[in-house]
């Protein structure tokens, strides 16, 4: 009598296996693209804060606006090396967008430090009631 010895795998236990982590990355890629999102929409809004605070202490010190990224070094540390992540990140009214901006810029007009022409209030996550 000859046993005879399987090796490896049969086409159904591939299909299985095959369809098992199909399911799993349909779950997996759009979480992790949401968390990144999340991240860099918290990484602009924190860069916003800590910019507008020292163009406030620009204004506070010299009676006038920067018109500059590069004016505010006195306060903050190499302010004109800020950059935004590139990628997507989330607004308040529920939307997202892609940030393609090497740098932050003053609106000369409100006077507030601007990522893609949007201001710290338009950026974050809407609360739901």
């Amino acid at each position: 009598m000859v046993l005879r010895e399987d090796k490896g795998f049969s086409m159904i236990e591939l299909i299985v296996y095959v369809a098992i982590v199909g399911i799993i990355l349909t779950i997996a890629v759009p979480k992790y693209n949401n968390a990144i999102a999340m991240a860099n929409t918290a990484r602009i809004q924190a860069d916003l804060q800590v910019l507008d605070g020292a163009v406030m202490m620009y204004y506070t010190e010299h009676g006038t606006y920067p018109s500059e990224i590069e004016a505010l070094d006195d306060y903050v540390r190499n302010a004109q090396d800020i950059h935004p992540p590139k990628g997507r990140c989330l607004l308040r009214d529920g939307s997202a967008i892609e940030i393609d901006v090497d740098s932050y810029a003053i609106d000369p007009v409100e006077n507030e430090v601007l990522c893609q022409g949007y201001r710290l209030s338009d950026f974050g996550r809407q609360e739901k009631p």
